[in-house]
Formats: structure tokens, C-alpha cells, sequence
């Protein structure tokens, strides 16, 4: 969080400037009244019973997912609820997110504006943005293409140039690379193919696999021109209001600087909050 945080913050000030400052800048005129706000949320009333399972079993999943495995906090370490099943390695994310979302099923409503039984019923899978899933779908299985067709070892092997490079150029061409890649793949799928192969560049240039993993981890979630690359951009292309052209015009632009802003605050804040040193190999990594 000490490096990551003020990488989120200044990113978030950027991107700021770049959508309302130069990119779409509101009319002059345009005000937001505080009262329409005000008036809309006394609208929503109390939450009503569905509201509150729902939220409920949110809060669970949140909490299921964090403490899924062993969470070490440097001081002490806290056992992950998994560790209990004798099936646990069965178990993972999605495991946790479909049980919790199942339940939703059974829990029966109460509001008289109900149109169902239940909190959900298969009334659901109509209103799902199915083309969105499909959309997202399509980068996971555009990243397992660049597994089992040899791409990504391709990929891995021409960033062995990076040898040659200083520790600036090094780290800008691998957030550079995965920023852009990431936006025709999964930003999850494409580092789990990516950073083993990082891993073992590193080994073999003798130097920190840190130094290039953490900047590709934090640029593969860099991707702004693309609806595939992240799940909020599939979410916000997925709303109908907002172009694949607007979100490459903006995007492209906060792309370039998103790789510059990752490289030099990686080098400021990382470098020193991980202890890593240019050009050694840490003895774990040996």
C-alpha cells in the first residue's frame, strides 16, 4: 500500500484532468444541483429486506475472499478458512462467488413489489449483458491462443533484449508492453502467462524478479482504450453510452502516461518499500 497507494491517487488525478480538462470538457453552463442528488436519494427510502441480503451476502464474499488462504501480515499470519476442507484446493475465487451468489436463490422475498419468490430467480440470466460476458470471455481465450500457440514464450523470449538495457528502459518497455497487450487480453489471464516468463528472464539476466513483475502486475491494470482489457471498462462500454472511438481517444493517451507515472514512482517508492536492487539476484530467487 505504501507504493501502490500514491500510484492509485496520482492516477486518479491524472485521468481527472485528462477526461474534463482536455479530452470531454463539460459546457461552461453545466451545473449538478445538489437538491437533485439530495432528491433522489430520499427517493430510494429505507432499504427494504431483499436490499439487506443482498448486501449481506456482498459483505460475506468480500470477506470469504480475503480469508480464503493465509494472509500474512509480516507479524503474524492468519489461517485461511480453506485450510479446513479436506478438498481445499478445489477451492478458489470463483468457487466462493458462485456458492455465494447461488444463495441468493433461496432466500425468499418480502416487499409486495416483489416479482418473484425469491431474491433471484432464472428471470435473471435474461437481463445478464451476455455480449459483455462473451466480450470478456474472448480475452481470456485470446490469452490461453497465446499459451498454446507458443506467442507467449515467443513474447517472453524477445524481452530477453532487455539485458541491454538500463533499469528505466527496462521497466518502461515491460510496462509499455503490458499495457498493450493487456488490451486485446484479460489484464488477470495475461500476467498469469506473462510473469512466469518474467520470473525467469530475470533469473537468467541476474537480476531481482521483482524489478520486473511488480511493474508489469501494476501496468497490466493500465489499460484504458479497450472494453476486453479490464472488468470496468467492459462495465462502463457495457452501459451503451459510451463508444469503443471515445474510449480509445481517451485512452490512448492516459495509456502513455499510465507507463510513465508506473515506471518512475515504481522506481521512487518500490524499489526502496521491497528493498530491491538493480542487477542482484535476491538468494530466493537463486
Amino acid at each position: 500500500m505504501i507504493m501502490a497507494v500514491p500510484l492509485a491517487v496520482c492516477m486518479v488525478l491524472i485521468i481527472w484532468v485528462v477526461l474534463t480538462k482536455l479530452i470531454y470538457r463539460p459546457p461552461e453552463h453545466l451545473r449538478v444541483d445538489p437538491k437533485i442528488v439530495n432528491n433522489e436519494y430520499k427517493a430510494l427510502g429505507p432499504m427494504t429486506h431483499e436490499e439487506k441480503v443482498v448486501a449481506v451476502i456482498f459483505i460475506l464474499t468480500a470477506v470469504l475472499w480475503v480469508f480464503r488462504k493465509n494472509l500474512v501480515l509480516g507479524f503474524v499470519t492468519i489461517p485461511g478458512w480453506s485450510n479446513l476442507l479436506p478438498t481445499s484446493k478445489l477451492i478458489d475465487d470463483g468457487t466462493v462467488a458462485i456458492f455465494m451468489a447461488s444463495l441468493m436463490f433461496f432466500f425468499p422475498t418480502r416487499s409486495p413489489r416483489a416479482k418473484s419468490a425469491t431474491v433471484m430467480d432464472v428471470t435473471v440470466f435474461k437481463n445478464l449483458p451476455w455480449d459483455i460476458v462473451i466480450l470478456f470471455g474472448g480475452g481470456f481465450a485470446l490469452a490461453k491462443g497465446f499459451q498454446v500457440t507458443g506467442l507467449a514464450d515467443f513474447i517472453g523470449n524477445k524481452l530477453q533484449v532487455l539485458a541491454g538495457f538500463s533499469t528505466i528502459g527496462m521497466i518502461g518497455v515491460i510496462c509499455a508492453s503490458l499495457t498493450f497487450l493487456t488490451e486485446l487480453t484479460s489484464n488477470t489471464a495475461t500476467t498469469q502467462m506473462i510473469l512466469p516468463i518474467l520470473a525467469s528472464i530475470a533469473v537468467a539476466i541476474k537480476t531481482n524478479p521483482l524489478l520486473l513483475m511488480i511493474p508489469a502486475a501494476l501496468a497490466s491494470s493500465c489499460a484504458f482504450m479497450m472494453p476486453v482489457a479490464t472488468p470496468p471498462n467492459a462495465i462502463v462500454f457495457g452501459s451503451g453510452r459510451v463508444k469503443i472511438g471515445e474510449m480509445v481517444k481517451a485512452g490512448l493517451l492516459i495509456n502513455l502516461i499510465g507507463i510513465v507515472v508506473v515506471t518512475a514512482l515504481f522506481l521512487l517508492l518500490g524499489t526502496a518499500v521491497f528493498a530491491i536492487k538493480a542487477g542482484v539476484l535476491p538468494v530466493w530467487a537463486q
